[in-house]
């Protein structure tokens, strides 16, 4: 398996969640009115790029086109995704190339504590990713993964803050062993009147024995279109041999009112 692949699948929804988080929790533009209030379904695609060369003279290229559903309100929010992908693989006498569909992803998050005084909150997620991808193609991690984070935000003005962390407890294919992973993140929302921009510092322990830990800096924006569609961009760059050395994404959510 291509550790673009296992470090993708372990990060892939951090940042965008993150993000839209913050967006609900302060009515931020890019979220309908309604959605913050009452919840609202959604309907999202994405489109992405990742690679590098792990510290190895093999480089690999992630390319994903990621259908996503879900519900989010002011308190909680459900989605569901499985990608498509298509991952190159070259240098180091090896040249290969493979396509599919990766590892489905389930997600529920839940506020547990808000101080509206302090214009704090507390919110809680569980994650499950599906180990639907090959793993012998090298297009998932042969695992179920099963992970629990913790996020506060806080909001000042048009800005909001968050610092997340999170454990995962990692599948282990036959044959294979993975430690589970401690991860972190601090990321700052700034509001506008139709977009958002975002920033954040991701990093976790290697789910690789005696591995690099992987750390990322990314940066986004939510464009709202309309009240019922959102262009979303962010784009990221590696700072250790633990992660990608680049990558980016690009979709559009559908809100259902």
């Amino acid at each position: 398996m291509s550790p673009v692949v296992r470090q993708g699948e372990r990060c892939r929804h951090a940042v965008p969640l993150m993000a839209l988080w913050c967006l609900v929790i302060t009515g931020g533009a890019a979220v309908p009115t309604a959605a913050a209030e009452f919840g609202n379904a959604y309907a999202a695609v994405t489109a992405g790029f990742r690679e590098g060369d792990f510290g190895t003279a093999v480089n690999s290229e992630l390319y994903s086109l990621t259908p996503e559903f879900g519900y989010v309100s002011e308190s909680y929010d459900l989605s569901a995704s499985i990608p498509y992908h298509r991952l190159s693989v070259s240098g180091g006498g090896v040249s290969s190339s493979e396509s599919g569909i990766g590892d489905a992803e389930l997600r529920g998050g839940k506020r547990l504590w808000r101080d509206e005084q302090a214009a704090f909150s507390l919110n809680g997620a569980l994650t499950v990713k599906l180990a639907t991808g090959d793993e012998n193609k090298g297009l998932g991690t042969g695992g179920t993964d099963v992970g629990v984070s913790l996020s506060g935000t806080r909001k000042s003005g048009l800005y909001a803050f968050t610092a997340l962390a999170g454990y995962t407890q990692v599948g282990e294919p036959t044959g294979i062993s993975y430690d589970n992973v401690v991860s972190y993140g601090l990321g700052v929302n700034r509001r506008f009147s139709r977009s958002n921009v975002f920033a954040s510092l991701q990093g976790q322990t290697s789910s690789i024995p005696g591995g690099t830990a992987p750390l990322e800096f990314d940066m986004g924006f939510f464009r709202m279109l309309s009240l019922d569609y959102v262009v979303i961009a962010h784009a990221f760059v590696g700072l250790s041999d633990g992660s990608p050395d680049d990558g980016m994404e690009i979709g559009v959510v559908r809100w259902f009112r």
